[in-house]
C-alpha cells in the first residue's frame, strides 16, 4: 500500500470524527451572530466568561473561519492548527473564572482531540509526521 493513501476505514473514519468536529463547531460559530434567539441559560453561562456581547460575532467570524480553513483538505492542517488556539482560549476563559473540570474545562480539549484524530485517520502524511509506535 502506498504510503500516501489512507485504507478505506481510516479516511471514511477520519471523515466521520471531522465532519462531527466540523458540524458542531459551525452551529456554535453561527449561534454567535444570533445572541437574541439564545436560551436564557445559554445566556447566563455566556454572561459568566465576561465577554462582551458585542465581540461575540467575531468569536463567530474567527470560529467560522478557522473551521472553514480546516474543512478544506488543502488547508485542513492550518485550519486545526488554528481551531486547537482558539479552543485553547475557551479553556482558559473557563478556567478563569473556575468552572467545573470535566463539563467545561475539557471541552474544549475533547473537540481538539477530535479535531486531531480525524486528520490524523485521513491525511497520511500526518501519520509520517507524528508516528504511533509499538513499545
Amino acid at each position: 500500500m502506498n504510503n500516501q493513501t489512507p485504507t478505506k476505514a481510516a479516511f471514511w473514519g477520519g471523515w466521520t470524527i471531522s465532519g462531527l468536529a466540523i458540524a458542531f463547531l459551525t452551529f456554535d460559530g453561527t449561534l454567535k451572530f444570533f445572541l437574541h434567539k439564545m436560551p436564557p441559560e445559554a445566556m447566563a453561562d455566556a454572561a459568566k466568561l465576561a465577554y462582551p456581547m458585542a465581540i461575540m460575532p467575531y468569536l463567530g467570524a474567527t470560529l467560522l473561519v478557522c473551521v472553514l480553513l480546516y474543512a478544506i483538505p488543502r488547508t485542513a492542517i492550518l485550519g486545526a492548527i488554528l481551531l486547537t488556539g482558539y479552543l485553547g482560549g475557551a479553556v482558559s476563559a473557563h478556567v478563569r473564572i473556575l468552572n467545573p473540570w470535566r463539563s467545561h474545562i475539557l471541552f474544549p480539549v475533547y473537540f481538539g482531540v477530535l479535531i486531531w484524530l480525524g486528520l490524523y485517520l485521513r491525511m497520511p502524511a500526518l501519520r509520517a509526521f507524528i508516528p504511533m509506535r509499538k513499545i
